[in-house]
């Protein structure tokens, strides 16, 4: 008998700390906030915002992306030493190039991509832009624009990715002009990766900004993400859109980047059919299922000109906002009707 009270208060004493821990967790439960973190991917500041409890601590998805994001930097450099280079240096030669599994898938996609959107978006086109002195970081450029002649010897070329053969795991191209530049699409892409890392950590509420282009999951709680898009005019905000979701905004301009000379205004962005910088249209912005596809696209439509409907229509898009050079805005009618706040007119254009 002694021995059982002996052991039943050994037990109370280890039992009643437990109920009193116990309780005070049920008394105070994981409370939800915000985290916001800030790296750096080709020359862009991404602002990642994480909606998760305090007891879940997102820093170690935050340093995988990062990881990934220098990784995918050194890998993807359209001119600087890398990856890319290398394959770059190989099909220029008339070498084949093996590939990892995962950029085949990469490659694949992206050359989906450029033949839906009839190759206005077009990642072959690397020499043309290195011709206009735009493989470089820093902006505006003050040298004088390449010489007509020069710009007509490529664009007879056949510089789209038709020139590629990709069988298996195995890249090449018979042209030794090809030059792939993924700046068109790189930044996309990056936000996906960013979305299957944070995911893969259990974090499904998140909003990740580069420079202006971004994909949210979630929400924060019970307000749904909200997002401005800036006016290519003064950079003021032209109207706001309330993100549904895991969706992807993506704007391509040619505003922020371009070369300057004799008083003439140049466009970082290249229309492979004409050789020159895009000018009729000055923004275009898209909201779609991913990064990878909303920079494309964005990109398609900026270079198509008065073309962008159809395009939009093959890249399966149906929300699409346009300013034109004299600051004119065009939007298909699912985008009018997300788009609040709007300090703009804007004509609905059908698809």
């Amino acid at each position: 008998m002694l021995l059982r009270i002996s052991i039943n208060n050994k037990i109370k004493k280890i039992a009643l700390p437990l109920l009193a821990l116990l309780l005070l967790s049920a008394c105070n439960p994981p409370k939800t906030q915000i985290s916001k973190h800030q790296l750096l991917v080709f020359g862009t500041l991404v602002d990642i915002n994480v909606w998760h409890h305090d007891n879940h601590n997102p820093q170690p998805a935050i340093d995988e992306i990062s990881q990934t994001f220098n990784a995918m930097h050194h890998q993807w450099h359209a001119w600087k030493p890398g990856r890319l280079t290398n394959i770059n240096q190989a099909l220029r030669a008339g070498k084949s190039i093996r590939l990892t599994a995962e950029e085949a898938q990469f490659i694949t996609t992206v050359i989906l991509l450029a033949r839906q959107s009839n190759h206005f978006f077009n990642p072959a086109i690397g020499e043309l832009i290195h011709l206009w002195g735009f493989h470089a970081d820093d902006y505006p450029l003050l040298t004088p624009p390449p010489e007509m002649a020069q710009i007509r010897s490529l664009t007879t070329q056949q510089l789209n990715v038709d020139q590629l053969q990709l069988n298996g795991l195995t890249l090449s191209s018979n042209n030794p002009h090809i030059w792939l530049d993924f700046g068109g699409v790189a930044k996309g892409y990056a936000v996906d990766l960013a979305v299957k890392i944070l995911q893969k950590h259990q974090f499904n509420n998140a909003i990740i900004n580069a420079g202006g282009d971004l994909r949210s999951i979630g929400s924060k709680g019970q307000t749904p993400w909200r997002v401005a898009i800036q006016s290519p005019a003064d950079w003021s905000m032209l109207a706001e859109i309330v993100i549904n979701g895991d969706e992807s905004v993506f704007t391509s301009g040619n505003y922020r980047r371009y070369k300057e000379f004799d008083g003439q205004r140049y466009s970082h962005i290249i229309n492979p059919n004409s050789g020159m910088p895009v000018a009729d249209i000055v923004s275009a912005t898209v909201i779609a299922k991913n990064g990878t596809l909303a920079d494309a696209a964005a990109t398609a439509m900026i270079v198509a000109g008065d073309q962008w409907p159809k395009i939009a229509a093959q890249m399966k898009l149906n929300q699409v906002l346009i300013i034109n050079e004299q600051l004119q805005c065009f939007t298909t009618s699912a985008m009018l009707s997300r788009l609040e706040n709007l300090h703009i007119n804007c004509q609905v254009i059908a698809l």
